[in-house]
C-alpha cells in the first residue's frame, strides 16, 4: 500500500496549555592566562581571561493538553540534544593569607556565551547564556 500525506488541520479556536521545561547542564573548559599578585603579606589578587567552550547537554520536555472543537488531546513527551557554545572569561580573585600556606579567598567569574538551542519535532527552546556570573569563596590549605 502507498502512503498518502494529508493536509494539515488548523483549528483557529483551540488553545494549547501546559508546561515546557529545559533541563540542561553546562559544561565548561576555558582557556586563558593567570596573573597572580601578592599585594602585601596578608592579601593577594589574582586575575585571568580567555576563550570558552561550554557543551550544553539535556531535554526540552513538554506536557500539553491540546483543546479544540473536536475535543482535547494529551501530548506529553522530550526531545534530547547537545549542541556547542563558544565565548570567553574574565575573573578576578582576593586571598586573605590567615597563616602560613592557609588562605581564605572570594572570588568572581564574568563568561558571556553564544545562545543555545535545542530542537526537535517542530519544538524549539532557546538557552540564553549571554551573561553568566559565577561567585565562589572557600578555604585553600595545600598539604
Amino acid at each position: 500500500d502507498h502512503a498518502t500525506q494529508l493536509a494539515d488541520e488548523t483549528d483557529p479556536g483551540a488553545t494549547i496549555t501546559g508546561t515546557r521545561t529545559l533541563d540542561v547542564n553546562l559544561y565548561l573548559l576555558r582557556l586563558g592566562p593567570t596573573l597572580f599578585w601578592d599585594v602585601n603579606r596578608y592579601v593577594g589578587l589574582e586575575v585571568g581571561v580567555g576563550p570558552a567552550l561550554g557543551i550544553v547537554s539535556g531535554n526540552l520536555k513538554f506536557n500539553e493538553t491540546i483543546t479544540s472543537g473536536g475535543g482535547m488531546t494529551f501530548n506529553k513527551g522530550q526531545i534530547g540534544g547537545t549542541e556547542t557554545t563558544f565565548g570567553g572569561y574574565v575573573n578576578s580573585t582576593i586571598t586573605f593569607h590567615a597563616v602560613k600556606n592557609g588562605d581564605f579567598y572570594i572570588g568572581v567569574q564574568f563568561i558571556p556565551m553564544n545562545n543555545v538551542t535545542i530542537s526537535g519535532q517542530g519544538r524549539a527552546a532557546q538557552l540564553n547564556l549571554g551573561g553568566q556570573v559565577y561567585l565562589s569563596a572557600g578555604i585553600n590549605w595545600p598539604f
